[in-house]
């Protein structure tokens, strides 16, 4: 009895191993290196669009137990040098974050671009002097498993 259970396990593990050897077509994939790439011009638009923009666009969900969370205040430490406060106060996901990019587009039309540690206090901490009026604020994260997550997007106002 255990010699035919043994004969039908032999014969479908060979099967099984034929199926999953013969899976290429055994042709080499991508470009070969004698061809080269046809290249057309495309022209050139003729409105001019504007490199920034001030309304926030979709953010993304952090996974489930990756969620970060950031202060966004205007008008702190100082209303008198009209101070934008940006903060990185942590969350469930603290300990699996690597980065955090931040862009901050003033109303004037000046772009700053930083890079946060992931810590709690001064370290993550982002302090963007002559900011009056409205600011668009955008904060990337990148996590140890690879993804990155835009998590905000949104209008700041500096008094």
């Amino acid at each position: 009895m255990n010699f035919r259970l043994l004969s039908a396990l032999i014969v479908l593990l060979v099967a099984f191993s034929l199926c999953a050897a013969c899976t290429g077509s055994g042709e080499p994939t991508g470009p070969s290196q004698t061809q080269t790439p046809a290249v057309t011009a495309t022209p050139a638009p003729t409105t001019s669009v504007s490199p920034v923009s001030l309304t926030p666009g979709p953010t993304q969900t952090a996974p489930p137990g990756k969620e970060v969370e950031f202060q966004l205040t205007g008008g702190y430490p100082s209303r008198i040098t009209n101070d934008l406060y940006v903060g990185f106060r942590g969350g469930k996901g603290q300990d699996f974050v690597t980065s955090i990019n931040v862009r901050v587009t003033k109303s004037t039309g000046e772009v700053i671009t930083e890079t946060l540690r992931p810590v709690v206090g001064d370290a993550g901490e982002l302090i963007i002097h002559n900011a009056k009026g409205e600011n668009r604020v955008e904060i990337t994260v990148a996590l140890v498993t690879g993804g990155s997550y835009k998590v905000t997007d949104e209008i700041v106002k500096v008094p």
